[in-house]
Order: structure tokens, then sequence, then C-alpha cells
């Protein structure tokens, strides 16, 4: 049983999300539902959204374990193109800042755990759970997926970041 690409895949996941969490550390409170224009992610909801994505594309789909988020919250962090509420500037909408920070690890935490008993040779295989097929040619495959995690949780630290600096 070979897991040195499992092995390498798991460590840059978990570097992100460390990456990710530093970000996170900088937000001021202020700017923790600040939005660059109407309708657009807040860092609260990004922080969200990365928690949904892993738990629906890796724990879900690729790991075929329960959902960490619940309907409601999924929907919550969802972008408007799969179904997902626009997001706002009302707090009353979200669980808090250290809500949905606990909800991101543990997401990760059981993502990793996950993905680290897997096999190298399950990476080119496709995912194994209820897809929608319109989502599988981008989904492609267990690796795939998992790169594009790491990237996607990269991608958004960055406007995590760019929000919080701004005044």
């Amino acid at each position: 049983m070979s897991n040195v690409r499992v092995t390498l895949l798991a460590d840059l996941l978990e570097g992100a999300q460390q990456h990710t969490l530093q970000i996170v550390e900088s937000v001021p409170e202020s700017h923790r539902l600040k939005q660059l224009q109407t309708g657009k992610a807040t860092p609260l909801w990004l922080v969200g959204h990365l928690a949904n994505t892993v738990n629906t594309l890796v724990l879900v789909y690729t790991l075929e374990q329960p959902s960490v988020l619940t309907r409601e919250q999924s929907i919550l962090f969802a972008p408007d193109f799969v179904g997902g509420k626009t997001p706002t500037t009302n707090p009353d909408e979200y669980p808090s800042w250290d809500e949905t920070i606990a909800l991101y690890n543990e997401v990760f935490e059981k993502a990793l755990a996950g993905v680290r008993a897997l096999d190298d040779s399950v990476l080119k295989d496709p995912l194994p759970g209820k897809l929608a097929e319109e989502m599988r040619g981008f989904f492609s495959s267990i690796g795939t997926t998992l790169s594009i995690m790491i990237q996607h949780d990269s991608y958004h630290r960055g406007q995590i970041g760019m929000i919080a600096k701004l005044d």
C-alpha cells in the first residue's frame, strides 16, 4: 500500500487550513462582515464557505461520511450558482465568528483523518458519492478534487486577507 501522494495531498490540505487560520486571526472584528460590494462574500461567509466546500466535496462525496454541516448551514455558505443564499452583512443570519471557525476546524479534522486513511491507488477514481453529473467533469477524480480543495482554500484565504486590511 503506497501513500506517498495521499500523504502529500493531506499535508498540503492541512497546510492550507493552518495558513487560513493564521489569516482569519488577523481579521478585525469590524471587518468580519465587511463586503466589497453588496451581496459579495464577507470573511465570515468565506470561512463558512470553505468549511462547506470541504464538507461537501471531501467528507460527503469523496469519503462518503456524514455531513458535519446541517442542510441550512450548507445553503447559507454555498454560492448562489449551486443554490446557496446571497451573503449578507446581517450577523443574525450566521453562526458566530467563533462557531464558524470551529465548524471549519471540525470539517478539516474529519476530512484530514479520512484522506490520510486513503491509498494512492484511489486517487484516479471518480468520487464515489452522489455528485451531480454536471459537476463530475470538474471534480473528475479523488486526486483532482483534493488538489482543487487546496487551491480553493488558498484563493479564498487571499480574499479574507485582503478584506481584513481594507479601511
